[in-house]
C-alpha cells in the first residue's frame, strides 16, 4: 500500500513540477518532511522512554541515504539530457522521486503523532494500519 501510495504521488509530483516548473523545489519540501519526521520520531521516543542513540543515527544515515540517491537520480538525468539532443527528463523524474519519500515522510510524521498520543481521528488511525498491514511492518516500522 505505502509503495502504492509512493509511485501515485511520485508520479503525480513530477507531473506538476512540470506543470510549474518548479525542478529542485521538492527536494526543499523533503528535506523540510525528513526534519520534521526526525524531530517528530525523537519527541515520541522520548515521551516513551525509548530514546536510543543507535536508532537515531540509523534514521538519521537512512535519510541522507535518500538524499543521496534522489541527487544521483537528477545527475543521471542532467546527464541523459546532456547527451541527448531533446531533453524529456528536465529534473521532474527526480522531483517524482522526492514526492514519493514525502508522502512516506508523511506517514511516518503521522505515526510519530500516534506514538505521542497526539488526538487522531479514527479514520487516520485506521489507514496507518492498513499501511502497516500492507507493507508488513510493524508499528515500529521494522519488517514483522
Amino acid at each position: 500500500m505505502e509503495n502504492k501510495i509512493a509511485l501515485i504521488t511520485g508520479i503525480a509530483g513530477a507531473i506538476v513540477s512540470y506543470m510549474f516548473d518548479l525542478v529542485g523545489v521538492a527536494v526543499s519540501i523533503l528535506i523540510l518532511f525528513m526534519l520534521t519526521d526526525y524531530i517528530t520520531g525523537l519527541v515520541a521516543a522520548g515521551i516513551n522512554k525509548e530514546l536510543n542513540s543507535r536508532v537515531g543515527l540509523t534514521g538519521f544515515a537512512r535519510k541522507m541515504y535518500i538524499l543521496v540517491l534522489i541527487g544521483m537520480v537528477y545527475a543521471l538525468e542532467f546527464t541523459a539530457g546532456h547527451y541527448v539532443e531533446f531533453d524529456i527528463f528536465g529534473g521532474y523524474i527526480g522531483d517524482g522521486a522526492a514526492f514519493a519519500y514525502i508522502a512516506i515522510e508523511f506517514i511516518s510524521i503521522t505515526e510519530n503523532g500516534v506514538k505521542m498520543g497526539a488526538p487522531m481521528p479514527p479514520y487516520v488511525k485506521n489507514l496507518l494500519k492498513i499501511v502497516r498491514d500492507k507493507t508488513g511492518l510493524n508499528e515500529e516500522g521494522e519488517v514483522k
